[in-house]
């Protein structure tokens, strides 16, 4: 049931379909290993991801699944992991997230003397970036960000949620100068991805006739500077007006995530973002722990 904060909670149906499920799998090393759910599988939880995906698709375009009930007495950290694997899985194909060729990575702070700034990507480091969609290092277009929560930070890391249906509309009825420019191609880095960049449009259109957004700043600056193609004045223009609607406090819906929960996205009408976070001194990643 999706309530009004963006929040679904999958029934105790489904939650036990799920874990009867993970219980049976067969050991595996990586989640891209762990069988996938077909047809006949969890039932009640199938039918519950459809609901889950008409919200995406066509409702808030935002989701917050809540922790599953008592999870971590029940599941290992591993097996916490592959709940989100399963459901990403029935929404559609999980695309590869790096040249090593992974199709789930984890964020956290690899370094603290890690940046962006230096060539590190955005879930390698603790910093808070910019506002952004998660497609834009491929020139492709995906649907769905899945994002979970294992273990929220020390401090900080709190999240930033953007309607970008609020955004075009603010930009038609305000600033329809920029829609024009935004609708024109701008370069853009496949950091992390391959060594090579691409042209697309920051605005695109849906067959609804629906605005779709790519946009990551950090990303798209890099480019154009890799290829000497500076970024014109009305192109500077358009981006700071943009980040300027983006980064009113208005327009957010903040969040900070509880171990359990999962944030789903319709990504290219979802703009995304979070604060800087801490860990402790003496933080260890998962990969420690089974």
């Amino acid at each position: 049931m999706l309530n009004d904060n963006f929040t679904y909670a999958f029934s105790n149906e489904a939650q036990n379909e799920v874990y009867d499920f993970i219980k049976n799998l067969h050991q595996y090393e990586k989640i891209e290993d762990a069988k996938t759910l077909e047809n006949d599988d969890c039932p009640t939880f199938l039918k519950e991801i459809e609901e889950i995906r008409n919200e995406l698709e066509n409702g808030k375009r935002i989701v917050i699944v809540r922790p599953f009930t008592d999870l971590h007495n029940k599941y290992t950290i591993q097996e916490q992991r592959t709940i989100s694997w399963l459901l990403g899985n029935v929404l559609g194909d999980p695309l590869v997230q790096n040249e090593a060729g992974d199709k789930v990575i984890c964020v956290y702070d690899r370094d603290r003397n890690a940046s962006m700034t230096k060539g590190a990507r955005y879930h390698q480091t603790r910093e808070g970036g910019t506002i952004h969609t998660d497609n834009v290092n491929v020139p492709f277009h995906w649907e769905y960000l899945v994002l979970s929560c294992i273990s929220p930070a020390m401090s900080g890391g709190e999240n930033i949620l953007v309607n970008a249906l609020t955004v075009y509309k603010i930009l038609k009825e305000k600033h329809p100068d920029v829609i024009a420019i935004l609708e024109k191609n701008f370069m853009w880095e496949q950091r992390g991805v391959a060594d090579a960049t691409y042209e697309a449009p920051i605005l695109t259109y849906n067959k609804k006739g629906e605005p779709m957004f790519r946009h990551l700043r950090p990303y798209m600056e890099s480019a154009h500077r890799k290829v000497e193609m500076p970024l014109t004045d009305e192109q500077m223009y358009a981006i700071d007006t943009l980040d300027s609607v983006i980064e009113h406090s208005d327009n957010q819906y903040r969040h900070t995530f509880k171990a359990g929960e999962i944030l789903l996205t319709y990504d290219s009408q979802v703009l995304h973002g979070r604060t800087c976070f801490s860990d402790e001194l003496d933080a260890v990643t998962i990969f420690y722990y089974k």
